[in-house]
């Protein structure tokens, strides 16, 4: 399964044109089964695509890529030409021009080191933009809950406005008939009906305005026009918790493999230190170019013949002191990036905790609000009744009626909750990009 992953990233990377496509599978292939609908699904794709932040880490991962093997590649050779206007005089003959090759070898490993060095950066690179990757899903299922509970909370309140004019046509009804005997009926009833339906109005009003600023900002979130149509499910469906196993969650977390390559790069940055450390060879060749002498002074059998010669050259590296500065700073960061490592992984256990606890907690208050709501309910049936023959007050109505408002906007809160932690869990355990164009080590290099 990874080398098949392996190939694809490889394709996305050299083919560009291939990344719109593919990327709309792996997010089909990868993305939660329990998402709300096809819709959200659809916009974290286009929000992976068109996201400019996203996008950023993309290009410097391919930058990243690009400057592997270039690092792993012999210097260039010199070529030095020396012209005399006046020839020489040597002893087999006028040297007239002499041209020189050299190639320096460093020595033998230190290609090898500098390449895993950018090698393990460019993998740091990845996880970056898997890291974004993960949070821009993250952030528009955050947002995509928010207007989910916005949309049940004005459906809600609509609800109880079409109920209280439901009130207030049967306390109309009451003060008609109040001549016949019907007790408890009062005209400031209307008034006080009026009052709460004209502050259910404003809340409708409030919650139609903030759903429009959080379909804006969705929009912008996704980089495209604030006022694009929107397809949102008429409810909330809970998610599904996913079961994920420590182990799993540190073996695909792009915090820790992030800390871990660079661990990685460091450690190879200090054997290319201690390489290039070591002598440098360098091998090459030179021809001169001769005339003949004239004089009596000449060799008869090497005047005016060309030459060639062999050169080998060896660097002697006696200043230590820079290179045991370059071991040491690299063996320093690579303690720091240990450190961090472990650190990073106790944050993310005690976030793993958490979130198992505020998973229980908010289901509790879900089953709390529930059977408030279903009581509270029962309870205005009765009232009705209660009120159309005198037994109860338009004041315990409208009590009643604002405590299963306030239950039905908490219990509509806490599946959204719910369904943020889960998408915090997934964030956590990598679940949205978990193997998403294939998991870089140096065997794959």
């Amino acid at each position: 399964m990874n080398s098949l992953f392996s190939i694809l990233r490889h394709l996305l990377f050299r083919h560009p044109s291939l990344r719109e496509g593919l990327g709309g599978l792996f997010m089909l292939i990868l993305l939660p089964a329990h998402a709300q609908t096809d819709s959200l699904q659809t916009y974290i794709k286009a929000a992976l695509r068109e996201n400019p932040e996203v996008m950023a880490r993309w290009h410097a991962y391919e930058a990243a890529m690009e400057a592997v093997c270039p690092a792993g590649t012999l210097g260039d050779p010199e070529l030095s030409v020396n012209f005399y206007p006046k020839p020489m005089t040597q002893v087999g003959g006028r040297q007239v021009l002499s041209v020189s090759l050299m190639q320096m070898f460093p020595w033998f490993g230190a290609m090898k080191a500098a390449k895993h060095e950018k090698a393990w950066q460019a993998e740091t690179m990845w996880q970056r933009y898997r890291e974004g990757g993960i949070q821009l899903a993250y952030d528009v299922e955050q947002l995509w809950y928010k207007m989910l509970v916005t949309r049940e909370k004005l459906a809600t309140t609509r609800e109880h406005l079409r109920l209280f004019k439901d009130i207030g046509d049967l306390a109309v009804y009451k003060y008609k008939s109040s001549t016949n005997g019907m007790k408890g009926t009062r005209m400031s009833d209307q008034y006080r009906l009026q009052a709460e339906q004209l502050k259910l109005e404003e809340q409708v009003e409030s919650l139609e305005s903030l759903l429009k600023l959080q379909q804006e900002q969705f929009n912008l979130l996704l980089h495209r026009d604030p006022a694009s149509p929107l397809v949102l499910p008429d409810s909330i469906v809970l998610s599904e918790m996913p079961i994920v196993e420590w182990a799993e969650i540190e073996r695909r977390s792009p915090d820790l493999l992030s800390l871990r390559a660079q661990g990685e790069q460091y450690e190879a940055q200090g054997e290319k230190a201690r390489r290039m450390g070591l002598p440098m060879v360098g091998v090459g060749v030179q021809y001169m170019l001769n005339k003949e002498r004239t004089d009596a002074m000449a060799m008869p059998d090497m005047n005016g013949d060309d030459m060639w010669m062999g050169m080998l050259k060896v660097t002697l590296p006696i200043y230590r002191h820079k290179i045991k500065a370059q071991r040491r700073a690299a063996e320093l960061m690579k303690q720091t990036a240990d450190e961090s490592y472990l650190r990073r992984a106790d944050m993310l256990r005690s976030q793993l905790l958490s979130i198992g606890q505020r998973a229980e907690d908010v289901k509790r208050k879900m089953t709390l609000y529930r059977r408030d709501m279903d009581i509270l309910s029962q309870t205005l049936q009765l009232m009705a009744g209660e009120y159309a023959t005198g037994t109860t007050t338009l004041s315990d109505i409208l009590q009643t009626e604002r405590e299963q408002l306030s239950y039905a906007f908490s219990h509509a809160e806490a599946r959204a909750q719910y369904n943020m932690i889960v998408a915090e869990f997934e964030k956590l355990a990598s679940v949205q990009m978990k193997d998403e164009k294939g998991g870089m080590t140096h065997g794959n290099q």
